[in-house]
């Protein structure tokens, strides 16, 4: 039986319309398409962390350090008026009757309580008048030395006298002692540079002496606390640092006897002679024309009289 040539007709042509898509659909995916030169150069870069070296550790050799110990400031003294005035004194003992002199926690009575203003809990330096200090080279004044012996603390408060307690004692505490309200000392930091060595010019800045040693000692050497005759007035600070030197001998001029010490004479106008370096010395504390100093080096036998100069 022979179809109709219609329907024929719009068979032949529904194959010609979907021949096409099923040829699409059976063909391979193309690959894809391969970047350009210019998409290439386009590209970022992707960014690379890496770890972060580490923080060094920090450490103390670059850092100011104390250029002495508490024992130095306090238990050494302070240059005053020949006659300077105190709160109190002490005038007995809780064990009077068997001992002369006191140390740590001994209890102390002094003439003086609520009448001078004292009260419990205060705290007081013990301090002794010693001698008058002169100049090593100008035979002048210069003061008189007062002693910390140590310090004490208010226990028991009266009308016209107080018990006090021992809380640290340098050295033996005598029935004399004054009492001085106590006030901390810091001790001073500082970069410590290198000392002067020989070849090293002047620093031009200002000049003084030693002329003080504590307990007489006449050869001093390193870690020993001295007084020179420079202070506020000269510009001194607790911190600074005195280059320690003297001048080769001469006729005119190098280490004399002068009194009980040997003093260290200048050359004269016009004479230059090289210096010689003896050590170096630090500032603790400072007076209107003196000053405690350490000395943290010393190359050579340092004396009373030998001279310091501002670093």
């Amino acid at each position: 039986m022979r179809l109709p040539s219609r329907i024929l007709i719009v068979a032949a042509l529904m194959l010609v319309l979907l021949a096409p898509a099923a040829a699409r659909a059976q063909a391979p995916a193309p690959p894809p398409a391969v970047e350009g030169k210019k998409d290439l150069l386009k590209q970022r870069t992707p960014a690379v962390s890496r770890a972060e070296d580490a923080p060094q550790a920090a450490t103390t050799e670059t850092a100011p350090q104390p250029v002495a110990f508490e024992s130095d400031i306090y238990c050494f003294g302070y240059v005053g008026k020949l006659s300077e005035s105190f709160l109190a004194s002490v005038s007995g003992a809780e064990n009077v009757a068997e001992q002369t002199d006191f140390v740590t926690d001994d209890l102390l009575y002094v003439d003086g309580g609520v009448d001078k203003g004292l009260k419990t809990g205060d705290e007081f330096w013990l301090v002794t008048p010693e001698q008058e200090l002169f100049h090593t080279v100008t035979g002048k004044s210069i003061g008189r030395l007062y002693q910390y012996r140590g310090r004490a603390v208010v226990t028991n408060l009266e009308a016209r006298t107080a018990t006090v307690r021992i809380t640290h004692s340098c050295t033996d505490v005598p029935l004399s002692a004054r009492l001085k309200r106590f006030e901390p000392v810091p001790i001073p930091l500082a970069r410590k540079s290198p000392p002067a060595m020989a070849g090293d010019p002047p620093s031009g800045k200002v000049k003084g002496r030693i002329v003080f040693t504590r307990d007489g000692v006449v050869a001093l050497g390193q870690d020993t606390t001295v007084i020179v005759d420079l202070g506020v007035a000269d510009g001194i600070s607790p911190g600074d640092f005195l280059t320690v030197f003297r001048y080769s001998t001469g006729r005119e001029y190098g280490i004399r006897p002068l009194g009980t010490y040997w003093v260290n004479s200048p050359p004269p106008p016009g004479v230059t002679v090289p210096r010689t370096y003896l050590g170096e010395a630090a500032v603790l504390m400072v007076g209107d024309r003196w000053a405690i100093a350490r000395l943290t080096d010393s190359f050579r036998l340092i004396e009373v009289g030998d001279e310091v100069e501002l670093k």
